[in-house]
């Protein structure tokens, strides 16, 4: 060390004073010189200085009673102990005491020889503890795992954030082999084997792992593992660093889940609309098929059937709609406490499933509401109580709970399989004490045909529709499931805090056809098969038809005139239906347009009802719900 030092020395004879700062003076180095340790106390309370030299025999105190001093001031000198005895017990002494190094004086002042050195290594053995202190400091403050290991993998030391990461002990860890206590089943062996082979090359490796805490549950980690090489460029050791990614891996999850609904949502939503149309074909022309009296009772029976199928399959196109988030909601207030109970009795009595209700009580005059489709939820209900009683034993261990409360969130709720906004909610759970799912099996719980039952016995739509009809209703629902721990199921839905009708609710009513005037009807849809079907169910009422299969054939024909009522279909290919809604209202601003659709959404239904649509009709559609949709359009602008 060639630099020059700030040296304090603390002698209290003069003589030995002098020629001490004299020899250090001469090795290049800046020496101030105290007399007393009293006085010692004032300077180092005030100046820092590179290494202080004590005698260990002072007038007012000894050396030892200094640097007790020193440390209870919260003074961090750096001390060089200068002693006239050298026996080993004192030596122990001084070093315990807090001095770094001690130095002999001997009569013949041979010592100052030897002085300007020990100085040097006094102050490079300091700096060097300090920097090793700084460096203890900095891996206990930083928030990523560190740990070091031998050649071997054998742990030599860990950080604070390494053990609450992985619930270890630093006693549990030291000494044990990293491979041994960081492992998981999940992780290909390649994958470590190629870490330790690149460690080996003396190179970095960087990845990400799966690792398994010390109670079991796996630990989503980003580790960064470099070799420590010493002087001479021999690799001694090696330091990983463990990030816990947990949380960004659970949002690349759901970003990854949410993009997957998403498209197959809009695949879902494409396929229900075509399915419609064949489904109202089939079903329109059995039912034309068994108005004809000469039909032999064995072919009326199988017509029969096709009808009650095409029924089956409209529902299933329904189920596809409420994945895809266009479910036809009819949402009204309603009571959720009023809702359990009624489907509590329900499953109890003809599911024979065992149902606990836990409800909280709302305050005095208040009663649970949420704008909601009760059939809708029922459903979900229903759904979610069949999926408890086949994921417990039999018998049915414990009864499957309906748990309904309120709870306001502030911030942003995480859960799987999407986060849930802040908000006001009614909160309904249902739990039970099955299985669980693996973390494999919750990942794609809500992925449509997905299904763990065995064949024939589930068709993989009870979540995904329950996740699109909660996504309609402006609400969310969560996941929370562990093997061998139960699910629990949570459906949050805005809570109602006033009394809104809601202006889209329909009253459903089957009737046969009125008499009534004959009327020319324009029917604009793509189908052929639609439109035929449509067409000779009006032509049966007494109205005259015409149709069109497109918006632009449809204004050629309404500029004839004559035409009381438009039945527009809303999805034509390569057209807007609200493009073709407007452009025929502004052609006859006063004509009825009943829409016919088997995909449009609530609000949008509401919002062209406020521009003059006169009804909604939803395919497939059996022969009395046209003339009645009909019937009610024609009146409504009679």
């Amino acid at each position: 060390m060639s630099e020059s030092l700030r040296l304090f020395v603390v002698e209290d004879n003069d003589d030995i004073a002098f020629v001490t700062r004299l020899c250090l003076e001469r090795a290049g180095h800046q020496v101030t010189v105290c007399h007393t340790g009293t006085d010692a106390l004032i300077v180092l309370g005030q100046v820092s200085y590179d290494l202080v030299v004590l005698d260990y025999f002072l007038e007012d105190m000894k050396g030892s009673e200094l640097l007790q001093r020193l440390q209870q001031d919260g003074i961090r000198s750096p001390v060089l102990m200068v002693t006239a005895y050298g026996d080993q017990q004192l030596a122990a002494q001084v070093l315990r005491e807090g001095a770094l190094d001690y130095v002999v004086r001997d009569q013949s002042s041979a010592y100052l020889e030897e002085l300007p050195k020990r100085v040097v290594e006094a102050v490079t053995r300091h700096r060097l503890l300090q920097t090793n202190s700084l460096l203890i400091a900095a891996l206990e403050s930083a928030r990523d795992g560190i740990l070091i290991t031998d050649l071997q993998g054998t742990i030599q030391h860990v950080n604070s954030a390494l053990e609450r990461m992985f619930g270890f002990s630093r006693d549990e860890l030291l000494g044990k082999n990293a491979a041994d206590i960081f492992r998981s089943d999940r992780q290909p062996k390649r994958h470590v084997e190629d870490m330790w082979k690149t460690l080996h090359d003396r190179r970095s490796w960087q990845g990400e792992l799966i690792n398994q805490r010390k109670d079991g549950t796996l630990l989503d980690s980003s580790l960064t593992t470099s070799p420590i090489f010493d002087a001479r460029g021999q690799m001694t050791h090696f330091v990983g660093i463990y990030r816990d990614i947990t949380e960004r891996k659970q949002m690349e999850r759901q970003l990854v889940q949410a993009q997957k609904m998403h498209s197959v949502g809009t695949l879902a939503g494409g396929v229900a609309h075509e399915f419609n149309n064949l489904l109202a074909g089939i079903q329109g022309y059995a039912t034309l098929a068994l108005r004809e009296p000469s039909v032999p009772p064995t072919l009326r029976e199988f017509l029969d059937y096709i009808v009650q199928l095409s029924d089956r399959a409209a529902n299933l196109t329904r189920q596809l709609l409420a994945f895809a988030r266009k479910p036809s909601l009819a949402r009204n207030p309603t009571s959720l406490t009023k809702l359990l109970e009624t489907t509590r009795d329900f499953v109890q009595r003809s599911l024979n499933i065992e149902v606990a209700l836990e409800i909280e009580e709302p305050p005095k005059d208040e009663t649970w509401m949420a704008l909601a489709d009760a059939n809708q939820l029922q459903q979900v209900l229903v759904n979610l109580t069949l999926n408890a009683r086949d994921a417990m034993a039999k018998p049915q261990p414990a009864p499957v709970v309906f748990r309904l409360y309120h709870r306001v969130l502030e911030g942003e709720l995480p859960a799987f399989p999407q986060n849930v906004a802040p908000g006001d909610y009614l909160v309904i759970e249902v739990q039970d004490r099955g299985a669980g799912m693996t973390p494999e099996v919750l990942s794609q719980a809500i992925d449509p045909f997905f299904t763990t039952k065995e064949v024939g016995k589930g068709t993989g739509l009870g979540l995904p529709v329950a996740f699109g009809i909660m996504t309609g209703h402006q609400g969310f629902l969560t996941i929370d499931s562990e093997a061998g721990q139960g699910t629990r199921i949570g459906l949050y839905l805005p809570r109602l805090l006033r009394h809104v009708p809601d202006p889209t609710a329909a009253n459903v009513r089957v009737l046969e056809p009125e008499p009534s005037p004959q009327r020319r009807i324009l029917v604009v849809d793509d189908e052929q098969a639609v439109q035929d079907v449509i067409r000779r169910f009006l032509e049966i009422a007494g109205h005259r038809v015409v149709c069109a299969a497109s918006g632009q054939e449809a204004l050629l024909l309404l500029q004839e005139g004559g035409i009381d009522l438009v039945v527009l279909d809303w999805m034509i290919p390569k057209e807007e239906g609200s493009t073709n809604f407007r452009l025929l209202r502004e052609a006859r601003p006063t004509l009825p347009i009943l829409l016919c659709t088997g995909v449009v959404q609530t609000d949008q239904a509401s919002e062209l009802q406020r521009e003059g649509a006169v009804g909604m009709l939803r395919k497939p559609f059996r022969m009395n719900e046209l003339w009645y949709a009909v019937n009610n359009a024609l009146h409504e602008t009679a």
